[in-house]
């Protein structure tokens, strides 16, 4: 019997005697009814069905906002009245189905929805098989089994032609300055941040400015993205507070998404990372992007103490990518800086989401401004 039988049993009875001792019948026969109902839900349930319940996968991957289901199947024993499914604890659960009188056979199999309007990584279940009448009264757990895990990924857009051709063209006309294995291509203009020694002196003096040695890597192929997963890049100013817009860097990770999936499409292989500290490089080759996707569902804001941009140039260094593509909204100056110093290592492209014009600006890189990823899609 649960604590809402067992409450209602015991005012049941003082409601009953109380209308005995007041001489008040229809407060005796009230409390007398409610006696009634709960002996009834003792009796119909008094025997329990036997039977297991088991998840279909052990693992469920859905983009956000897309409706998912989770099948389980059901194997009974015994008497099939008054059985459900519960998502989570029994208590208190996120969900409840009950078993349609089509499914009640030895095996049956039914669909639990999941909830995925919240990007990330979470449990399943437990899922439990709850036999108990409708009013609450008597409650027991059949059987009971741990659900796996659910990977909601962020949304991806495909791109409009016009900022595929902007990104191509920050390819071309972004040059790219590594340091060791490389071969001279052209010259360009000085940015603060080259290195004193690729300098063409020569040519500096003809052109009455300084000019740097544009170099290649040979080995270099692919596209590394790094998302900012600073905080403070995605600060909305209050009037008495500063916080920070969960809203925009959603919108953030998923032009991150459809950077990955497009680029991905162009290139060989696809490099992923954030500004978080020690974070790790995800790889991808051509028609794989899972794992990238899988990545980009469990990033969350960080403080910017536990970011750290200044690693972001060797970082990038060690992928060799031909190209760089950073995810932000409106850097502060420390990340600022590291993408200037970025510049200087591969082609670099600033996709600014939701960006205001207070943004500081990035020499050496090409900057792209989105209002948010719908806008990537094609029209």
């Amino acid at each position: 019997m649960t604590r809402r039988g067992a409450a209602l049993l015991l005012a049941a009875a003082g409601l009953a005697l109380w209308g005995w001792r007041a001489n008040w019948p229809e407060l005796m026969g009230l409390g007398a009814g409610a006696v009634v109902l709960v002996i009834f839900a003792l009796l119909a349930t008094l025997r329990t069905p036997r039977g297991t319940v088991r998840p279909d996968q052990a693992s469920v991957q859905v983009v956000r906002g897309q409706p998912a289901e989770v099948r389980l199947t059901v194997d009974l024993r015994g008497p099939h009245r008054w059985l459900r499914v519960v998502d989570g604890p029994v208590r208190a659960p996120l969900r409840s189905v009950r078993l349609p009188r089509s499914a009640r056979r030895t095996t049956a199999s039914l669909l639990m929805p999941v909830d995925t309007r919240e990007r990330g990584q979470r449990a399943l279940g437990p899922y439990s098989l709850v036999h108990g009448d409708p009013w609450g009264i008597v409650r027991r757990v059949v059987a009971s089994a741990d659900g796996g895990v659910l990977t909601v990924r962020p949304r991806s857009f495909r791109m409009r032609r016009s900022l595929t051709t902007a990104f191509r063209e920050g390819e071309s006309d972004a040059a790219s300055r590594r340091t060791g294995d490389q071969h001279f291509h052209a010259l360009r203009d000085y940015v603060l941040g080259d290195e004193p020694r690729s300098v063409h002196w020569r040519s500096s003096a003809r052109a009455g400015k300084l000019v740097v040695r544009q170099q290649v890597s040979e080995a270099s192929t692919g596209t590394t993205i790094v998302l900012d997963v600073d905080g403070s890049a995605y600060a909305t100013s209050g009037r008495f507070s500063t916080n920070w817009d969960a809203d925009r860097f959603e919108a953030a990770v998923e032009v991150a998404a459809s950077l990955a999936t497009s680029q991905l499409g162009r290139t060989e292989q696809v490099h992923l990372l954030t500004t978080a500290r020690g974070a790790r490089v995800t790889s991808a080759s051509a028609g794989a992007a899972g794992s990238l996707l899988d990545a980009l569902a469990v990033v969350r804001l960080l403080p910017p103490v536990d970011t750290a941009a200044d690693e972001l140039p060797a970082v990038v260094a060690r992928t060799r990518a031909a190209h760089t593509i950073v995810v932000t909204s409106a850097p502060d100056l420390r990340t600022a800086g590291a993408l200037r110093r970025l510049a200087t290592v591969a082609p670099l492209t600033v996709v600014r989401v939701g960006a205001g014009a207070t943004t500081a600006g990035l020499p050496g890189a090409r900057v792209v401004d989105v209002p948010d990823a719908v806008s990537l899609g094609e029209l």
